[in-house]
């Protein structure tokens, strides 16, 4: 396995922004002098281990400082799980998220919570919503092929919260998500029009034309509207490029650290051109 992982790294460095956070940043300083923000994740989710789930916070403290200290156009995003959402207490959860909002808003950043499994989706929610009621400066990402999102929006923009909008990348089983590429899409349009409607400071997280060309048209309709696009490393550059070029926001959503194999797999999976790129670097 470890040949093997050795091989797939040479490919999965199109996606992955390093092993360590060095690299990540100065993959981070590339994007910015193309013109685009980064999100920066450190790889890892499902902890079960209180030491483990403590180096995954002091990782994000010393991430959040370094971005800061060296003037990057970025922040982070966190897997709750990462602090032990579903093992650990969730206080224990929400007190460290709680205090990577404060240090980001020190530094009048973002902090974003990404969305996981559905079997943690409500409780995401629900801690996303403590830190929302002192903290202005924190997101959630929303996953457009579960059942449960439009309802989950319209509770979101009651209370004011940010969304970045995805489409999911988790096996769920049918009664809880949407199977086909169609129904996802179409879900994805819906939510995102609600967002145009009721949202600001909200983000479109997608790779694909017709949800970035209608984000487009409906920008157009309400100009005074405050989104960005964004979009996983290494997928989609020239649009990326080509976005920015238009004015608009853009933001390079890139993840690092030495969970970077089961994370390449899952990009494998989501995009089958992916498979090509593997088998020329093996």
């Amino acid at each position: 396995m470890g040949i093997l992982q050795d091989l797939t790294y040479g490919a999965a460095k199109r996606w992955i922004a390093g092993k360590d956070m060095e690299t990540a940043l100065a993959k981070a300083r590339e994007a910015n002098a193309k013109g685009l923000g980064t999100i920066l994740n450190y790889l890892g989710e499902d902890v079960t281990d209180p030491a483990v789930a403590e180096s995954h916070f002091e990782e994000y403290v010393k991430l959040q400082r370094a971005i800061g200290s060296s003037g990057i156009d970025g922040c982070v995003s966190v897997k709750l799980t990462q602090f032990g959402l579903g093992v650990l207490d969730d206080a224990v959860v929400l007190e460290k998220a709680q205090q990577l909002v404060e240090e980001a808003g020190d530094t009048g950043r973002m902090l974003w919570i990404d969305m996981e499994g559905s079997s943690v989706t409500t409780r995401t929610l629900q801690i996303y919503s403590k830190l929302l009621e002192g903290h202005k400066n924190v997101g959630v990402a929303l996953q457009a092929y579960l059942r449960r999102s439009e309802d989950d929006l319209k509770s979101l923009m009651d209370i004011g919260g940010k969304v970045r909008l995805v489409k999911g990348a988790y096996r769920e089983p049918p009664g809880v998500a949407f199977r086909s590429r169609q129904e996802v899409t179409e879900n994805y349009l819906k939510l995102m029009r609600t967002l145009f409607q009721r949202g600001q400071g909200f983000a479109v997280a997608t790779h694909d034309s017709r949800p970035i060309e209608e984000a487009e048209r409906l920008h157009e309709s309400s100009p005074g509207t405050k989104f960005e696009f964004e979009m996983l490393r290494g997928i989609r550059d020239d649009l990326k490029l080509k976005l920015a070029g238009a004015g608009h926001r853009v933001v390079d959503y890139m993840p690092y650290g030495q969970e970077w194999y089961p994370y390449s797999v899952r990009r494998i999976k989501e995009h089958p051109s992916n498979i090509w790129l593997l088998l020329r670097s093996l």
